[in-house]
């Protein structure tokens, strides 16, 4: 399925705005009569009367179920058990992006349309079709998928502009690689999550992504420390959930993001957020790809403007060992889509491009 088509992925549906929380109900009747609400419990406890009054106005029979802990098969299938119904038409998820996937988790089990309210814009995760399954190590061991990507998400900037700042900034660092990602498929052979080539409009989404963070991100954290939402949040929560999804999916990931397979296991790293990882990944693959230094340091200057990490220190692996940089390397080469660039990918060669970034001195 990657020679002869493309395939383009994408929400059926994208609703952004303050407040809009208040009238989900509204935005899911067209997907489904008979709603489960999937909610993190810490959200429940927030949002709980907001997200009933919403559903009971509308009049539909729906059911609540709170969700929390890992993304894990076991813990999947403890919040399907807790399930009685198994005739509801739509799953609505509300939270975070673990609620997110396990709501996406028990959809699949039930057959049902998926909607994404994520509360957090940390990544692009509300927009994607895919949920990361960890083992209890906290360990990325398997992507599972949805038939179709959500059929509405519904992002309230309210919401997201009240949450920590942190969240937002590794929503934007996942974003700013989405660009250089998209790229290094494009050039090599890769293919994206859809299985096949990427679609140009994949590249085309992720230059704009790129364009609208660099515009705008450093306002936008600004405005979020100071409790405000202004014009340049929405344009980059638009830019973190929507435009990089779009990006992703129908342009590919690279190197960015198989860096991220070791780094959430690393010493100091692991408790970082992904986007932290990827903003990371992403010096190394400019590295690896040979990119001229001018453009590493350009896009270390935009990280570091941001507080992203530029060197491991950065995250908390200070004087990384030699194994432990060979353990990174090793665990980058497990991920699909380590060959979706020109450049040649081997552990030597990972571990040479982390190893020169280490020795550039580009963070703290």
């Amino acid at each position: 399925m990657t020679a002869d088509y493309r395939r383009f992925g994408a929400p059926r549906q994208y609703i952004q705005g303050p407040g809009v929380i208040k009238r989900l109900a509204e935005f899911t009747v067209p997907h489904g009569r008979r709603p489960l609400l999937v909610v993190d419990e810490f959200v429940l406890d927030k949002l709980g009367s907001v997200l009933t009054d919403s559903f009971e106005a509308a009049g539909v029979d729906f059911a609540v179920l709170p969700c929390s802990g890992d993304v894990t098969r076991t813990n999947i299938a403890e919040h399907v058990s807790s399930v009685s119904d198994r005739c509801r038409d739509v799953v609505v998820g509300v939270g975070g992006g673990k609620a997110l996937d396990l709501a996406k988790g028990v959809a699949i089990d039930l057959d049902a349309a998926m909607i994404t309210c994520p509360t957090i814009a940390s990544n692009d995760g509300p927009t994607a079709r895919v949920l990361a399954i960890y083992n209890d190590d906290h360990v990325l061991c398997e992507v599972g998928h949805l038939d179709f990507n959500p059929s509405c998400v519904v992002v309230d900037t309210e919401l997201i502009s009240q949450a920590p700042v942190e969240f937002l900034i590794s929503g934007i660092g996942d974003a700013l690689a989405k660009k250089f990602e998209a790229a290094g498929c494009s050039l090599g052979t890769g293919t994206t999550m859809q299985g096949t080539r990427p679609l140009d409009i994949g590249g085309i989404v992720a230059n704009g992504c790129f364009d609208v963070l660099t515009r705008h991100s450093v306002e936008a954290v600004k405005a979020v420390e100071n409790g405000e939402l202004n014009s340049a949040v929405e344009a980059v929560v638009e830019a973190v959930v929507l435009m990089s999804g779009i990006g992703y999916e129908n342009g590919g990931l690279s190197i960015a993001h198989c860096m991220t397979r070791g780094l959430m296991a690393g010493r100091g790293t692991r408790s970082a957020l992904h986007g932290y990882h990827v903003a990371y990944g992403l010096i190394v693959q400019l590295v690896l790809e040979s990119h001229r230094a001018e453009t590493v340091v350009e896009i270390a200057d935009i990280l570091r403007a941001l507080r992203l990490p530029r060197s491991l220190s950065d995250m908390g692996m200070h004087d990384a060992t030699a194994e432990e940089i060979r353990a990174l390397a090793v665990a980058a080469l497990a991920a699909p889509h380590v060959h979706n660039t020109a450049a040649i990918v081997t552990e030597k060669t990972l571990i040479d491009a982390i190893d020169q970034v280490e020795s550039m001195n580009l963070g703290e």
